[in-house]
């Protein structure tokens, strides 16, 4: 069989004579196992691949010892307990040289012990097997066995004694079960019929078996209910879809035993076909399901007017679809707890090598980075930690390491550190999530998720103003895209309308044409004065309006508009003039949608328009908000002289995406961090009224996902463009002072013109000191 024969009869040939001859001398009657060994491997590796390839360097370590402690084990006791095999020993060479080793010293009953010990080790460390969770499902089941064993002559008897009881009485009870069952269900059926009950009762073919066991008579229940509508024909109430007599109440009370002789089902059924059907108006019709019924929407007024909405009407408002959006293909994020405590272990011991004794008390995964909460020893200032996060980077191995200095509620900090595996967060986990369907705004929009993967969702209108910044590459167009796309989910063109500035004439262009669009997307910078412009004047315009009706904001006054319209009393615009125009005819107030005014890049605005957008921008951000017409201003060069001090105090939401230094961070959040953020969409949101902000990881949407819901809100219809945005014509009340639109002929003169032409005139010199002079 091995290689000792002078000749190969192994079927493997000699390659198989001489690898079995190998494994028989080094594990002796074990190696037969180590074939069965090798297929389970196998199978590991192609049906568990995924759930082996989770499993972290100690877990694996320990699982390899466990198998060599198995197996010395095993070899060791096969040596001691087997005879030999041909010239092998039965635990070959590791069996032999191990219990040959321990014979001397633990005798044979120890040595025995021993080894036992090891392969029961071995066992547990290479399965997880629970040798507790053995023991206690062993006793179950023995003890439930030993009650089965004790219950069985108690229970044979019982049987015996009930069939025969029901042979003896079945012939006296039998009549008298049938006339009490008959009568009750003729008083059932007479109380019907004066009821005007109209539904047959059912009864079901099939009655329970061995259910009769005491001497009591059932009451059937009394389920009559009568239902509040008539009949198209007659006065009479309709009827109530539902049997007279509730059957499943009947088929509960004999099963929990109830009635003591036998029922047949046969005089059962034969009471209830002596039932007469009452009577029904041959010309009633019965209600059809709602399921089926055409879906129309009626709206009353207080005459009693009703109009009928169509359903194609209805359909066109419907959001586009959310399949128009990729979803997530991912596997969850692969940290266990074991690894979240040897990491909080390593935090300790590396903040106690730069001098700060603190410990881990909380711990929270996310998709994007882990927060540790730690609770620092008194007497330990928090600047000390916060000046040490680039030296935790470093001995962390981690991108960067930000530093909560304030968590709202606690009284830790936090330790934010990068994750192993970053997941994406996609716009489709986030854009169905509950919160962000069951708000009542037109104006909500999803940012991304927090640090635990919970969907993040802001109403632009309490804002009411948003100022976005970051670097290139950081997330901040994507971020710019994800709300545009979130009102384009949440809105309708009567509900919300937008302007939107794209300098660079890339980032918001794929835009053009959706109906929530005032105006062309605004790529000409003086075009974008006009259209800031246009912007005041029609807050100026919303403000008059609602102080004439008296309201508040835009919210109230749709409110009051469309109460008006309902009860047939439409307002007049109260700032209509009679010489405005050549009809005469006043115009009636109508709903006022949201303006929601987006510029990808203010900075390259700024420097070509000049100081007149800031103060524009001003003027919005400081009255806006009332009229329903909000800011979302995005730049990548968050600079003092990008984002003043005058647009700030007027814009208090902020986000700030990955900035290079600390003093770009400063200048948009007021505080320190943005330059610790991992790009790629992570962001601080400072939300209005607070000052501690939220880490926020930014929703992924692709360019395929925005043209797929460009070109679903282009199909349904085109937009309605204002002119006036882009033309310049404008009131002159509404120009800044000494100001006149872009596009006039009329150019900007110094009113010292004149008056230095003739001096230069007159003396035939030039320069700039006898000038000023």
């Amino acid at each position: 069989q091995t290689g000792y024969q002078s000749q190969v009869r192994n079927l493997g040939g000699a390659v198989g004579a001489y690898l079995s001859d190998l494994l028989l001398n080094l594990f002796g009657l074990i190696a037969y196992s180590l074939p069965f060994v090798i297929a389970i491997v196998g199978w590991l590796l192609f049906q568990r691949f995924h759930e082996l390839m989770k499993l972290d360097y100690l877990t694996l370590g320990l699982k390899l010892i466990g198998f060599f402690m198995f197996y010395l084990g095993v070899t060791s006791l096969a040596s001691m307990n087997f005879d030999d095999v041909f010239y092998f020993s039965a635990g070959g060479i590791l069996g032999d040289v191990l219990s040959k080793t321990l014979l001397p010293y633990f005798s044979f009953v120890g040595s025995t012990l021993l080894f036992l010990l090891f392969t029961c080790s071995g066992f547990v460390l290479l399965t997880g097997f629970s040798w507790l969770n053995f023991i206690d499902a062993v006793g179950r089941y023995a003890i439930a066995g030993m009650l089965k064993l004790a219950s069985l002559p108690k229970l044979i008897k019982t049987n015996f004694g009930t069939s025969e009881e029901s042979v003896n009485h079945e012939g006296e009870l039998g009549n008298i079960k049938s006339r009490l069952v008959k009568n009750k269900l003729s008083n059932k059926v007479e109380k019907s019929k004066s009821e005007h009950m109209t539904p047959e009762p059912e009864l079901s073919n099939t009655l329970p078996s061995g259910i009769f066991a005491q001497t009591t008579i059932i009451d059937l229940p009394e389920s009559f209910s009568v239902k509040e509508e008539q009949f198209p024909s007659s006065n009479k109430a309709a009827p109530k879809n539902e049997p007279f007599i509730d059957i499943s109440e009947l088929m509960n009370e004999l099963s929990a035993g109830n009635v003591q002789e036998h029922v047949s089902k046969k005089e059962i059924t034969a009471a209830f076909a002596e039932v007469d059907k009452p009577d029904v108006a041959d010309d009633y019709q019965f209600p059809i399901p709602a399921q089926l019924a055409p879906i129309e929407q009626s709206i009353s007024d207080k005459n009693g007017q009703v109009n009928l909405v169509p359903v194609e009407e209805q359909a066109s408002q419907e959001m586009p679809s959310i399949d128009l959006l990729d979803r997530p293909d991912k596997a969850k994020n692969p940290i266990n707890q074991d690894e979240l405590d040897m990491v909080s272990r390593l935090v300790e011991a590396k903040l106690l090598d730069f001098g700060v004794q603190a410990q881990v008390v909380a711990v929270y995964p996310g998709p994007v980075i882990t927060r540790f909460e730690l609770d620092l020893a008194p007497g330990i200032k928090v600047n000390k930690i916060t000046s040490l996060s680039k030296d935790l980077a470093r001995a962390l191995s981690a991108i960067s390491v930000r530093v909560v200095e304030v968590i709202p509620g606690k009284s830790v900090i936090g330790l934010e550190l990068p994750n192993k595996h970053r997941e994406i967060v996609y716009l489709s986990e986030v854009i169905g999530c509950a919160a962000f369907e069951e708000s009542p705004s037109p104006l909500a929009m999803v940012l991304g998720t927090d640090i635990a993967g919970d969907p993040v969702v802001v109403d632009l209108g309490k804002m009411p103003h948003l100022l976005v910044a970051g670097t290139t590459g950081s997330g901040k167009s994507v971020g710019v895209n994800t709300m545009i796309v979130s009102l384009l989910y949440k809105s309708t063109p009567e509900d919300v309308r937008m302007i939107m500035i794209d300098p660079k004439m890339l980032e918001l262009s794929v835009y053009e044409g959706i109906p929530h669009l005032l105006a062309e997307v605004v790529t000409d910078m003086k075009d974008a004065a006009n259209a800031l412009r246009w912007c005041v004047g029609e807050m100026e315009r919303r403000y008059k309006v609602m102080s004439a009706v008296g309201v508040r904001n835009l919210k109230g006054y749709n409110k009051k508009v469309l109460e008006a319209i309902a009860a047939g009393e439409p307002l007049i615009d109260p700032t209509w003039q009679p010489n405005d125009g050549m009809d005469q005819t006043p115009p009636m107030l109508e709903k006022l949608p949201s303006i929601v005014v987006i510029v990808d890049e203010f900075a390259d605005m700024m420097m070509i328009v000049g100081k007149k957008v800031e103060e524009l921008i001003a003027r919005i951000a400081q009255k806006a908000r009332a009229a329903g017409i909000h800011l979302i201003l995005a730049t990548q060069r968050p600079s003092v002289d990008v984002i003043t001090g005058l647009i700030k105090a007027n814009i208090p939401t902020r986000m700030a995406f990955q900035v290079s230094s600390g003093l770009n961070s400063r200048t948009i959040l007021d505080q320190q961090g943005a330059e610790q953020l991992l790009g790629m969409g992570d962001m601080l949101y400072l939300p209005p009224g607070t000052g501690v902000p939220t880490r926020v990881h930014g929703a992924f949407v692709d360019d395929h996902e925005v043209h797929a819901v460009v070109k679903d809100w282009k199909s349904r219809g085109e937009p309605n463009y204002v002119e006036e945005i882009l033309s310049g014509e404008h009131d002159q009340d509404i120009l800044l002072p000494g100001e006149q639109a872009e596009g006039s002929e009329a150019e900007e003169v110094d009113t010292l013109y004149d008056e230095a032409v003739n001096f230069v005139t007159e003396k035939r010199r030039v320069s700039i000191s006898s000038v000023q002079r």
